[in-house]
């Protein structure tokens, strides 16, 4: 939901920005549903980059509980009539996964400039609809292999979201595309402030671990801590080669999944050889 006083914050993010010499933008992520002209002419004016979410074409309406597809490539064509760089944001399920190729196609088709891609990550109510949501090993690679094409296809770019542990790739280095992170940056490059001023590591992160209107703003330090000096890999990665340059996955979903942030995440591959 977009709130009232959006363009408030968006015209004083913009004017604070310039002072500290930094007018770096700002991202906005989006699902569509009450976008419109007056939004975007203030994107536009307050360098907004704004990223929409498709999560299919056939299947959007089953994955949000709104028939608003059409609705979403329309405002993409509408930014790219503006002038507007914009990024296509899709999360990868089990069924959606049959029609990736076409819904990134539709989507650069339409004006997107970029693809943001991102494996389903339980958490929520989304772990009610864990085992028919989750990709398996052989979907994961399948995700990067069909961005990849349909980039090269269209002369875009794109990156993962959601950081993917390095074992879980079959060929990395075949990707020129597609970048992929496997590094978490929560708590190092970035945190979340939510509406209400309550900080958190990163946005997949149920827990809260401080308050931007406290004198002290973190007041769970040791779980800060934990990221911000990245004290969380799973014990049957520590003689994996790659261990400096992977973070095994997502950490936040390895402790919303078995309670700890040192357990496994869905993407390890438990038969690597290198492990």
């Amino acid at each position: 939901m977009l709130k009232d006083c959006l363009s408030d914050i968006l015209l004083y993010i913009k004017e604070e920005s310039w002072k500290r010499g930094k007018p770096d933008g700002i991202v906005l992520i989006s699902n569509g549903l009450l976008m419109n002209m007056d939004y975007l002419k203030l994107f536009r004016y307050c360098n907004v980059h704004l990223s929409m979410s498709l999560p299919g074409f056939e299947t959007f309406e089953e994955h949000t509980g709104v028939d608003n597809a059409e609705g979403v490539l329309r405002w993409f064509q509408i930014a790219h009539s503006l002038g507007m760089d914009t990024t296509l944001n899709v999360t990868v399920t089990k069924k959606n996964y049959h029609e990736l190729f076409e819904t990134l196609s539709l989507g650069l088709l339409n004006g997107a400039s970029l693809v943001l891609i991102n494996r389903f990550l339980p958490g929520g109510r989304g772990l009610k609809y864990l085992q028919e949501l989750s990709l398996d090993g052989e979907e994961l690679n399948g995700m990067l292999e069909t961005t990849e094409e349909v980039l090269t296809l269209s002369n875009r770019y794109g990156q993962t979201g959601t950081e993917i542990s390095l074992c879980a790739i079959k060929s990395p280095m075949k990707y020129k595309r597609i970048s992929f992170g496997t590094k978490c940056a929560a708590a190092k490059d970035f945190f979340v402030i939510d509406p209400a001023g309550q900080i958190r590591t990163c946005n997949h992160s149920p827990r809260i671990v401080g308050n931007i209107f406290n004198d002290e703003i973190i007041t769970d330090k040791a779980y800060w801590e934990i990221f911000a000096n990245s004290n969380y890999h799973p014990s049957i990665c520590a003689k994996c080669k790659s261990i400096s340059t992977c973070d095994c996955g997502c950490r936040e979903v390895a402790n919303i999944l078995h309670g700890s942030l040192n357990a496994i995440d869905t993407s390890i591959n438990l038969l690597n050889p290198f492990l």
